[in-house]
Formats: C-alpha cells, structure tokens, sequence
C-alpha cells in the first residue's frame, strides 16, 4: 500500500512539472500579439523635401489648407490600423484603413503597410500606394504596443514642401522622422 502511495504522489509531482514545463514552453512560443489602433489625424506640418521641417508660416498656412479642402481632406479624420507583430521573429504586418481624402468612390481605403525595420518601435510604411499615389501613409507604436502614431505625407509636386498630417505632436523627433526624408520628390 505505502508502495502504491509513493508511485502516486510521484506521479501527481512530475504531472504538475509537466504543465509548468509545457507553460514556459508556451510563453517561448507565444502567438502574434493583434490589435487595432485607431488615432485622429490633428496635427499639420510642412516638411521640406529632406524630411526636415519647414518653419514658414506661410508654408504651414498653405498646408493646414490644403489638407482641409474637399479634394484632399487629411486633417481630422480618424486612420484605424490592424496589427499583428511576433515579438520573437519579429514577423509582422499591418494595414491602415482610412475614409478616402477625395469625394470619389470607394469611401473608405484600406492601405497595406509593409514593416520599416526601425530600432525601438514597430513602425510601418507605404510609400506612394495605388489608392493615394501621391502619399507616404506611416503607422508606428513602441515595443509595449502602446503610443499608437499615424501619419500621412502628401506629396506636392513642384513646391519645395510637402504636408504632413500626422496623430504626433512631435513627428520630426524618432526614427520615423528619418522615413519621411526619403523619396519625397
């Protein structure tokens, strides 16, 4: 009997280190983390064709204008974007979906983003996509999955700025900074 007793509390322990084994084993192996960021695009900015700002009044004027006119209306409006980022393999993907800037059909876009590769955040990017040629559309978050920042670039052909309208109130500090100075002609 004391034998039978042993063998069972024996096996009661090794099953109990099997589940905590199988649950590290989990966590080694955790699944994407998903979610969905949505962020109100408020802020404007004119950037120069380096990706630096462009302090002008008159520029930063002309640009809160023209992202605020029918044909091409950015500011304001709300940029929801789905994400899934593996933290061990770093294999991730993301898109944005926004309502179209433009009174055409479809109203509401969806923009597949590819990954940026930038250090200390998840960052994500189309550049000059098929449903709005003339844009850069940037997402990024930090590593925490918090501070969700969205940010459209629109592209003026022959002016020496272009408009950003972005959910960041500082978007020329960071990595993502260095992006926008990158094929903005």
């Amino acid at each position: 009997m004391r034998i039978k007793t042993l063998r069972l509390g024996c096996l009661s322990v090794c099953g109990a280190l099997s589940l905590a084994a199988m649950s590290y084993a989990g966590a080694a192996f955790a699944a994407p983390v998903t979610g969905t960021a949505k962020v109100r695009l408020t802020q404007v900015f004119a950037t120069l064709q380096n990706g630096q700002p462009d302090t002008k009044p008159e520029d930063i004027a002309a640009c809160r204008k023209q992202v605020s006119s029918p044909n091409s209306r950015y500011l304001g409006i709300t940029v929801s974007t789905r994400y899934s980022v593996d933290p061990q393999s770093l294999i991730m993907s993301a898109e944005s979906t926004l309502p179209s800037p433009h009174a055409t059909q479809p109203l509401v876009l969806t923009i597949k983003l590819s990954p940026l590769g930038i250090a200390g955040q998840y960052a994500f990017g189309a550049f000059r996509p098929t449903a709005l040629p003339d844009t850069y559309v940037l997402f990024s978050m930090g590593t925490d999955f918090k501070g969700a920042k969205s940010q459209i670039l629109v592209l003026n052909e022959g002016k020496e700025y272009n408009c950003l309208v972005t959910s960041d109130p500082k978007p020329f500090e960071g990595g993502l900074s260095a992006k926008l100075g990158a094929d903005q002609k």
